[in-house]
């Protein structure tokens, strides 16, 4: 089966279907074009960059490489500056807090326009792993108005598909009896809290699940299809694609990019040159088509390759592949790096491990302390991720000695406030 972005981009972009690349590229660098022209003229920040740019020398994507990089210190410092509509045609602000000694925020605007193609996105992306028949439980903030949740679960109702959104998530167990009684197909929600689900619904119940909002390592994703019998699909999107950004087909080959809102580099992190397909690097995003706060050239932090040749599945949208998420690394006192998403690819091979936290701290010496949750009855879980954590030349010095289980290891029922939901190492030093 095709992959139902391209159906998306098509109309988005006013194009025939089935598609053909290069008139997408085509179609891309017509609307990019139209976008900083809207930019210019309304944006008093785009008009000072781009004022001596010109716009219609912008003919390949190559051709990005003359505009200059926005970053997230740009939003917080002058984000206002962004914005390309008057304050009555933003429905929606969201507000993300940095950390960092300055602590501002970053604050992203949409129009009603902008939030419907998120919709639409939602909707068509879905539709590579749900149809009419599906049960769809949204395991997501969905309270707040054009929230992630909200959004995604207003979508499925339009397209004639039962949704319904659970947020905070209660213990898996009363989940698990929620999926069962509700007849639920399909759940969308974080990796880690996915995967604690799956060990409780059991086989023949969950047809599919979408992983999102955060790193899912290979090894997470075979134990939730092993627990429950369920397919797993990834979805790529930050508040700065526009909540949704890319979502995989059936064939698994990477995350189809929506290309009519979205245009896609990766850049060499440290030089900021434009990689060639299959290279890893980090995503530069611009949003093309949006209204309130269009992004031109954003750099995310996020790693990943970027396929432009035609799926397995025939489509021939752009696909990012490799993800790894923002990475934050962390520089040991002997050189070496570590990231929590380098951590997940080893430690989620150990069976019954459901989540984890690492923290970083430095007395007289350098201290790395893990908790963790672990399935029920799953007695070898700290063991086995100590053993696995001894391999690693980076970490073993600091777990001590070898006969006994490290003090700075220890299971819990749930961690700390001072944790994020999202894994991330907590570096104290």
């Amino acid at each position: 089966m095709q992959t139902t972005v391209d159906g998306l981009v098509a109309d988005g972009l006013d194009l025939g279907f089935p598609l053909q690349r290069k008139e997408l590229e085509r179609a891309q660098m017509k609307r990019l074009r139209q976008t900083i022209e809207h930019a210019r003229c309304h944006s008093s920040l785009y008009r000072k960059r781009f004022s001596a740019l010109d716009v219609d020398a912008l003919i390949e994507s190559k051709d990005l490489a003359q505009l200059p990089f926005l970053t997230g210190a740009d939003v917080v410092e002058r984000g206002h500056q962004l914005h390309c509509v008057s304050q009555s045609e933003v429905v929606r602000i969201i507000t993300m807090y940095t950390s960092g000694s300055t602590g501002k925020p970053k604050r992203f605007s949409f129009t009603a326009a902008d939030l419907a193609a998120t919709s639409e996105f939602f909707l068509r992306g879905m539709a590579s792993l749900v149809d009419q028949t599906d049960r769809v439980l949204v395991i997501l903030p969905f309270a707040t108005e054009a929230s992630v949740g909200g959004l995604l679960v207003a979508a499925l109702l339009r397209g004639g598909i039962r949704a319904t959104g659970l947020w905070p998530p209660p213990d898996v167990s009363l989940v698990s009896e929620l999926i069962h009684a509700r007849k639920i197909t399909s759940v969308v929600g974080l990796p880690q809290q996915l995967l604690a689900l799956s060990s409780w619904v059991g086989h023949g119940q969950l047809r599919t699940m979408l992983l999102c909002s955060d790193y899912a390592a290979e090894s997470l994703r075979r134990r939730i299809e092993q627990n429950c019998g369920c397919q797993t699909f990834l979805h790529y999107g930050a508040t700065e694609s526009g909540l949704g950004g890319a979502v995989e087909c059936s064939q698994h080959c990477g995350v189809h990019i929506r290309e009519s809102d979205l245009l896609v580099e990766i850049v060499d992190s440290t030089t900021g040159e434009q990689l060639a397909d299959g290279l890893s690097g980090e995503i530069v995003l611009t949003t093309i088509g949006r209204e309130a706060m269009p992004l031109i050239r954003y750099r995310t932090g996020d790693v990943a390759t970027l396929e432009r040749g035609r799926c397995a599945c025939g489509g021939v949208t752009a696909r990012l592949c490799q993800m790894y998420g923002r990475l934050q690394d962390c520089t040991l006192a002997d050189g070496s790096v570590i990231s929590s998403q380098y951590l997940d690819d080893i430690l989620y091979q150990v069976v019954g491990l459901v989540d984890y936290r690492v923290t970083l701290s430095r007395g007289d010496v350098e201290r790395l302390d893990l908790e963790y949750i672990a399935d029920s009855g799953a007695k070898e879980v700290g063991r086995e991720i100590d053993q696995l954590l001894r391999m690693l030349p980076e970490i073993a010095p600091m777990l001590g000695a070898k006969d006994s289980l490290p003090k700075n290891m220890q299971q819990v029922e749930r961690f700390a406030s001072t944790h994020t939901l999202k894994r991330t190492i907590l570096d104290l030093r």
